[in-house]
């Protein structure tokens, strides 16, 4: 029993860790070799659907998309939701620091929550309120009211943050009983399509080379395809709540290869609003454990 709940927050933390390098990976495509983020994002898509797909038809075969054809309709909503969800964490990355951009998209709990209150009639406990105020605290930090770039990212990933929030009410009411694994295919899918239109209308120039080549491979099996994998094959060990606690520490994961690998430190509020958002974060995950 200890063995398989070990092998449970082992699989976590490799979830999170494939979940942190892709962004590494995008900033540095972006910065050594000049490549646009959303670019690199497509190609990496490309990549985590081939991945994902071929998953899905090696386990479980053509018949594991069946599910998909009778709720078509729910399915599109929720890939549309999660594309954007994935789309602005890559966008914001032209304004904000990556640690930044990780960290404000790990309190997308928040906005869970308040639909949860909002929709289904839940009310927020002591530990829920104190974890929003700290979050909020982190978000005083980025200053977004004197305007600029900082704005402009901090909305893009709070409207990515929405978007996902609403994608987990989605997945439970509309297309509740698919295979996660099923789900995560269609994600990709629609998020490419989403992507490739932003792509095709910006007409971005990429730099290919040996070096954006390998990492948007890497991109593409460690982002779209192993970090969802991981996670689902977490949640066969340990409970939900237990593995998305876990997958909080992505911010810290992704400061500490911006600084080993790429030489790269945010500024002292970019710090301080990073680790007051995530501490906010880990406190509504665990106040979700309680409800």
């Amino acid at each position: 029993m200890r063995d398989k709940v070990a092998l449970g927050y082992l699989l976590a933390f490799l979830s999170a860790l494939t979940g942190a390098v892709r962004y590494n990976l995008a900033v540095f495509a972006h910065d050594a070799h000049g490549f646009e983020y959303v670019s690199f994002l497509a190609f990496a898509l490309i990549v985590g659907l081939v991945c994902s797909t071929g998953h899905v038809l090696a386990t479980r075969g053509p018949s594991g998309f069946v599910p998909l054809r009778g709720r078509w309709k729910q399915a599109l909503l929720y890939g549309v939701l999660m594309a954007w969800g994935t789309l602005s964490s890559f966008l914001a990355l032209n304004y904000l620091n990556e640690t930044v951009v990780v960290s404000l998209a790990q309190s997308n709990i928040l906005f869970t929550i308040i639909l949860a209150v909002w929709l289904l009639g839940e009310r927020f406990t002591r530990l829920e309120w104190l974890a929003t105020t700290v979050i909020l605290a982190g978000w005083f930090f980025l200053r977004p009211w004197q305007g600029g770039g900082q704005v402009i990212g901090f909305v893009i990933v709070a409207s990515g943050m929405l978007s996902s929030a609403f994608s987990t009410v989605v997945a439970k009411r509309g297309v509740a009983g698919i295979a996660p694994e099923v789900l995560m295919v269609w994600r990709n899918a629609v998020a490419l399509v989403v992507t490739g239109i932003y792509v095709f209308n910006k007409n971005p120039v990429p730099h290919w080379n040996a070096a954006t080549l390998i990492a948007g491979i890497a991109m593409g099996i460690t982002g779209p395809y192993l970090h969802g994998l991981f996670f689902l094959q977490a949640l066969r060990h340990i409970d939900a709540a237990k593995a998305a606690l876990t997958n909080r520490i992505q911010p810290a994961i992704v400061f500490v290869l911006s600084w080993l690998l790429l030489n790269k430190l945010p500024g002292q509020d970019e710090i301080m609003s990073a680790m007051l958002v995530v501490v906010g974060a880990f406190l509504l995950a665990l106040a979700s454990r309680r409800r």
